[in-house]
């Protein structure tokens, strides 16, 4: 015959700490992750030079082009075109039921110090600059605003007055011209701009002073 179940027992003491067991192998590597990437940028295009400043990398140099003065079609914005151009299917022979775009020269035969480069070529240059997100050409301004960094200044440019409407461009102040050209083929045309008083307030403007422009990133 089975007996009553006793009283339970008071708690043994704490038994002394064992051994510290041998390293267990290394494991396997985990997957690489992914690279923040704080490389961002923007990209201008120095107008009137082929090289790029201390402030920026060279993505390319070329040739300012665009559309004939005289035409009302075709783009209005110039263009910075590459010296070694690659080309997809094309048709021989000349055709008339397309867009046309021409090189640029400068016209400046009365404008001051540059008149020695009058009728010449333009060159360009697509830059590069890291860390920075944002550009704006400042008209009428050689300098950029404060937090800002200049890439390059000059002249602020456009299409004469009386010939089709073109996008208003900053031509560096060092005027590069394509070595031996001068002959006057016309094509995108490039004039001084000058403020006209009226509804733009004389002073600070004034009729008779070309304006003045910078580029600028941040």
């Amino acid at each position: 015959m089975k007996g009553d179940k006793g009283e339970k027992g008071s708690s043994g003491l704490p038994g002394s700490t064992g051994l510290t067991g041998p390293q267990g192998a290394v494991g396997q590597k985990g997957t690489k992750g992914d690279k923040e990437d704080i490389n961002g940028g923007t990209v201008y295009v120095r107008w009137g030079h082929d090289q790029y400043p201390s402030t920026a990398q060279l993505v390319y140099s070329g040739r300012a082009g665009g559309s004939w003065y005289g035409n009302s079609g075709s783009g209005s914005n110039p263009q910075c075109l590459p010296l070694n151009p690659t080309y997809l299917k094309t048709k021989i022979g000349y055709e008339t039921l397309v867009s046309d775009i021409f090189g640029a020269e400068y016209e400046t035969s009365v404008f001051g110090f540059a008149k020695s480069v009058h009728n010449h070529d333009v060159v360009c240059a697509v830059c590069y600059v890291s860390q920075r997100f944002a550009v704006y050409m400042v008209p009428a301004q050689y300098t950029c605003p404060s937090g800002w960094t200049r890439e390059y200044y000059g002249y602020l440019m456009a299409e004469r007055w009386n010939h089709n409407r073109s996008q208003y461009t900053c031509i560096d102040k060092a005027l590069v011209t394509v070595f031996r050209t001068g002959a006057n083929n016309d094509g995108l045309t490039f004039y001084p701009e000058e403020g006209r008083c009226g509804s733009l307030p004389c002073p600070p403007y004034d009729d008779n002073k070309e304006l003045t422009c910078a580029v600028c990133t941040k």
